[in-house]
């Protein structure tokens, strides 16, 4: 089979406004209960609430991407944020602009996207890719993803900041606007899904093989085959689970922990945080270049110890010397890391793991990513950690962690089990 690149290309460019909107909303929402609210702690422990409910959405999502058609997934998906996003911002304006309910809503609805959207977008891009050319195609992945991201970041900091702050952080002359409240974010977003929606109508796609529609009890068997397989296949759940950790403390570190670092430690504003996501963007799309080369050279399980090594050292520097310059750094570092793992991982995936398998396995290893950002975001969401530099132990624990899940990725390298 040769690789589709018009049919991968076009979609990618239909899901760049959800890619946007989907960025809005994970910086707006933490920065809105830090700053606005001065609410970190409930938003932490709403947020843990929402994770292990997504542990049980998660196993079915598998179920659902690998026995539906995909592309009508994304279709739906959008559809069904682009309403309830409109609701949602209407909600803030006309009933309650001081809502704690609503926005995190809206952030469960971006985690559950989130569950749905990236397994199955990797499931069709496989449908799409010939084995020769995975590395690259999820290279190429990664650097759209990454740039959409650093649009939305870009435009979420200048969005909630307005033009005073932007003119007073870089010395520029723009053109006057009012900062944006979270009620518009989320109509925007309402917008941006719907143009997503409408662009995924005219991308072709035909299914490898007929869908079947499954229950409840049929999807729990078919969990189980995944997990059969899994269990015949220790190395690929071994290496799932414990090269995904840096994606894990990164997404609890991004919502919990970041924005009171910048706020305590660092004494700046939602800016900074907005470009901590420009310079993370950055890191990620130079690992797109790079992670192809590398893996030209070094098998992926060393490539992955070595990058987990790098953002557990990152995220160090960053803790103890409490410097923008070096932030801004060690966010670049940390994307290089988190994006070359998570192309070095895929292609690991597509080589090893059967189509028919795709959605239900990496939802399996998401889920057990979920449990650990489960309670990591419940230790986390302790008062504790808000008051003053205390945020910092959250960062030294996440290291540690860091550190036991790459023993037995070295235990692994050193049996010789991987390659």
């Amino acid at each position: 089979m040769k690789t589709k690149y018009r049919s991968i290309i076009l979609l990618l460019i239909s899901i760049i406004s959800a890619t946007i909107a989907q960025g809005l909303s994970v910086i707006s929402i933490p920065w809105y209960f830090t700053d606005i609210l001065e609410k970190s702690s409930v938003f932490t422990l709403g947020y843990s609430a929402i994770t292990f409910f997504g542990l049980i959405w998660g196993l079915y999502a598998g179920v659902i991407i690998d026995n539906y058609n995909r592309k009508k997934i994304l279709i739906y998906i959008n559809l069904s944020s682009t309403l309830l996003f409109a609701l949602l911002g209407i909600y803030l304006v006309v009933i309650d602009p001081n809502s704690v309910i609503a926005p995190l809503i809206g952030f469960g609805a971006c985690s559950f996207y989130y569950i749905v959207f990236f397994p199955n977008l990797y499931a069709i891009i496989k449908e799409f890719t010939s084995k020769k050319d995975y590395i690259k195609i999820n290279s190429i992945v990664e650097l759209f993803i990454q740039s959409t991201n650093i649009i939305s970041a870009t435009l979420c900091g200048i969005l909630l900041s307005g033009s005073s702050e932007v003119l007073d952080y870089f010395n520029l002359v723009l053109f006057d606007f009012e900062e944006w409240s979270v009620e518009n974010i989320f109509l925007l977003n309402s917008i941006m899904y719907f143009i997503t929606f409408g662009l995924l109508l005219f991308v072709k796609y035909h299914p490898e093989r007929k869908k079947t529609i499954y229950n409840v009890k049929k999807a729990i068997k078919e969990v189980q085959l995944a997990i059969k397989f899994l269990k015949k296949n220790q190395d690929i759940l071994i290496y799932a689970v414990c090269s995904q950790i840096v994606f894990a403390f990164l997404i609890v570190e991004l919502f919990a922990l970041l924005p009171l670092f910048i706020k305590n430690c660092l004494n700046e504003n939602v800016i900074t945080f907005a470009l901590a996501d420009v310079t993370y963007g950055f890191g990620a799309i130079l690992a797109g270049f790079t992670t192809v080369i590398l893996l030209r050279y070094y098998n992926k399980l060393i490539v992955t110890i070595i990058l987990i090594i790098i953002a557990g050292y990152a995220f160090t520097i960053m803790v103890e010397f409490q410097q923008l310059i070096i932030f801004f750094i060690c966010s670049f570092l940390i994307g290089v890391a988190n994006a070359s793992i998570r192309i070095t991982r895929m292609s690991y995936f597509f080589d090893k793991i059967p189509n028919n398998l795709m959605g239900r396995t990496n939802t399996i290893f998401n889920s057990i990513n979920t449990l650990i950002r489960g309670f990591l975001i419940l230790l986390f969401s302790i008062s504790w950690f808000t008051k003053g530099e205390n945020v910092i132990i959250g960062y030294k624990i996440g290291v540690i962690i860091l550190i036991l899940f790459s023993l037995p990725l070295i235990i692994t390298m050193l049996r010789r089990k991987l390659y």
